[in-house]
C-alpha cells in the first residue's frame, strides 16, 4: 500500500485525492508538510515551485516528487540526495492531452467575456505550440476565421496545413523590448503590414478575439492601442504572461490572465491525467497495493 501527500487547494487535487483513496492508498491531503513517512508527494501544477520550496527540506531519500516546473537548482541538489522528480509535462502523452483541456477552458472564458458568438468572428492565436494548436483547432472547428501568429516556420507550415492563416514573427531583443518577445516580420497577410514588413494598426485592429500563448510581452502597450476596445483577450501563458496588463486596466481592455484552465473547467478529467502519470511509477491495484 502507498502513502502518498498531496499539496494544493485547487480542485484537481481534490479529485486525485478521491481516486487514490478509492483504490485503498493511504493519503494525506492538505496545503502544508505533514510528517507520515510518504512514497510520493503530488504538488499543484500551476504552483509546484512555490511549494517546492517550501518542502525541499523535509523531503527523504527514495521519495518521489511530481509536479512541473520546478527550481532547478533545488531539484540539482536534492536529486543528489536520492530524491526523484517526475514532470507531468514532460510525461509521454500528458502535454498535449492536457493542452487540449486547457484550449477547452480558454474557450469558455471567451464566451464567458464576450458579448458576440465566436462563428464568423476574425480570431488571433498567437503562439502554435501545443496549447496553440488545440485551441486553433477547436476554434477554426467552431467556425473562427483564425490567424496564427508564430516565429517557428515549420509551426506556420503546420498551421497553414491546417487550414489558418499563417504571420511570420521573429524573436528580437531590442532596447524597450522584454527578452523573446516578438517582431513581426514576413506577413503573409499584405494589406496589415508597412515598408518595413511591421504590423501595422490596420492588423491588430481586425481582431474580435485574441489569445495568446506566448510567455513573453508580445503585447505591448504599442499594439494594444491598435487593439478594437471591444475585443477580447484571452492570455493563456505562463505568469506574468504576454500582455500589459497595467495598460489594459487604464484603457480598459477586456482582458485576463488564465491560469490552471483544466482545474478550473474539467478538475476531475485533469485528475485523471495525473493518476495516469502517477500510475505509470507505482503499480496501484484496485485492493490497494502499490508497489
Amino acid at each position: 500500500m502507498g502513502r502518498f501527500l498531496i499539496l494544493g487547494k485547487e480542485e484537481r487535487q481534490k479529485y486525485l485525492f478521491q481516486m487514490l483513496c478509492s483504490k485503498g492508498q493511504t493519503v494525506t491531503y492538505c496545503d502544508h508538510w505533514l510528517d507520515g513517512g510518504y512514497d510520493a508527494v503530488m504538488l499543484p501544477l500551476a504552483k509546484s515551485a512555490y511549494y517546492m520550496e517550501r518542502i525541499a527540506d523535509q523531503l527523504q531519500a527514495g521519495q518521489y516528487v511530481f509536479g512541473c516546473n520546478f527550481p532547478p537548482e533545488v531539484v540539482e541538489h536534492k536529486r543528489r540526495q536520492g530524491i526523484f522528480f517526475i514532470d507531468y509535462m514532460k510525461e509521454d502523452g500528458f502535454a498535449y492531452t492536457n493542452a487540449a483541456a486547457t484550449a477547452e477552458g480558454a474557450i469558455a472564458e471567451a464566451i464567458l467575456a464576450g458579448r458576440e458568438v465566436l462563428c464568423g468572428k476574425q480570431m488571433l492565436v498567437m503562439g502554435y505550440g501545443r496549447c496553440g494548436q488545440m485551441l486553433a483547432l477547436r476554434l477554426r472547428a467552431l467556425g473562427g476565421r483564425v490567424t496564427v501568429y508564430e516565429k517557428d516556420r515549420e509551426k506556420l507550415a503546420l498551421a497553414k496545413v491546417h487550414g489558418m492563416q499563417a504571420v511570420e514573427a521573429e524573436a528580437v531583443a531590442g532596447p524597450k523590448e522584454t527578452p523573446g518577445a516578438a517582431t513581426v516580420v514576413n506577413c503573409s497577410l499584405e494589406e496589415g503590414t508597412d515598408e518595413n514588413s511591421r504590423l501595422t494598426a490596420r492588423f491588430w485592429v481586425r481582431y474580435a478575439y485574441i489569445f495568446n500563448t506566448i510567455p513573453a510581452l508580445v503585447l505591448d502597450a504599442d499594439r494594444l492601442s491598435h487593439v478594437r476596445h471591444d475585443a477580447v483577450l484571452i492570455d493563456i501563458a505562463s505568469s506574468p504572461g504576454g500582455l500589459d496588463y497595467a495598460y489594459c486596466a487604464q484603457n480598459g481592455l477586456n482582458a485576463k490572465l488564465c491560469g490552471a484552465l483544466p482545474a478550473k473547467y474539467a478538475p476531475k478529467s485533469a485528475a485523471e491525467l495525473l493518476l495516469h502519470v502517477i500510475e505509470s511509477y507505482f503499480v496501484i491495484s484496485e485492493k490497494g497495493e502499490a508497489l
